[in-house]
């Protein structure tokens, strides 16, 4: 893919951009034009960028995201909305990076991140081999988030494929725009209620399991949650990896679990419960 190249097909996508934000111009977006996004997107960039999903959100930094279009794949139990995204790395990364950028799933985790549980309990029905997203900044507390994703079906995505969605990255954003003008409204009016489901949300993660477990396990359990391996939860509390599994066994143990897929069970069950009490003592619920 030479440097012309990349100049036609930035073209293309911009035209494809102006077409779309002709359409869609007016006060507000309703819901059969925003469900259009996702699948559009796969349209414009198909001669250019081969991808077969794409899922299209609006992140907030004090309420759940607003999942705006999304191509056929089904959604995991719970819902993105419900609780998973806050695991979920680009959600991270759009609270710690306010300048949001184009991202490659790889930068984001840690080495045998598709191997670890989380990926295997929340992402299995998707055969993903691998995802880069747009995170663009909207305002000081929301962002856009644009992930682009391939099964199994397709290769990796090439340092090239990434340079030019990051050149393209200005293209999307006049996209996420339009878009966000078009939700200010409808948003605003159930914000409040948005905001106490995060915060309930948010608490549940981090007082999960917090009344059996003593202060490291719980460190070893949000670090598990959020798709770490036992070599990098190691690394990153400077233990051994056999005294991250250690502080495995005690925590199975005291949450009456035997694996993590059951532990993740607990946890995404503890999510459904978050819109009242959070579930500290989690070991109570039968799996």
């Amino acid at each position: 893919m030479g440097p012309r190249s990349d100049s036609e097909r930035l073209h293309s996508l911009a035209r494809f951009a102006g077409r779309l934000i002709d359409r869609f111009a007016g006060d507000a977006l309703d819901d059969a034009a925003m469900r259009e996004i996702a699948p559009r997107l796969v349209e414009a960039l198909s001669g250019n960028v081969a991808i077969d999903g794409v899922f299209v959100a609006l992140l907030h930094r004090n309420a759940p995201p607003t999942v705006v279009s999304q191509t056929s794949w089904p959604e995991p139990n719970p819902r993105y909305a419900e609780g998973p995204y806050l695991l979920d790395p680009f959600y991270e990364i759009f609270l710690k990076r306010p300048e949001g950028g184009c991202f490659r799933l790889g930068e984001l985790v840690s080495r045998g991140f598709t191997r670890t549980e989380y990926f295997r309990s929340y992402y299995r029905h998707l055969d993903l081999r691998d995802e880069i997203g747009y995170v663009l900044p909207l305002d000081g507390e929301s962002a856009a988030h644009v992930s682009l994703a391939r099964s199994l079906k397709l290769p990796r995505f090439t340092r090239r494929e990434h340079a030019w969605l990051m050149a393209a990255q200005p293209i999307a954003e006049a996209l996420m725009r339009r878009l966000w003008l078009g939700q200010t409204e409808r948003l605003a009016a159930g914000a409040a209620a948005r905001s106490s489901l995060h915060h309930a949300l948010n608490h549940a993660l981090a007082r999960f399991g917090s009344a059996l477990l003593t202060e490291r396990e719980a460190e070893v359990v949000q670090l598990l949650l959020r798709g770490n391996t036992v070599k990098a939860i190691a690394r990153s509390l400077d233990i051994a990896p056999g005294t991250v599994r250690n502080h495995l066994k005690q925590i199975y143990r005291k949450l009456g679990v035997t694996s993590q897929g059951q532990l993740f069970n607990l946890f995404f069950r503890s999510l459904e419960r978050a819109g009242g009490d959070p579930v500290e003592n989690p070991a109570g619920l039968s799996l």
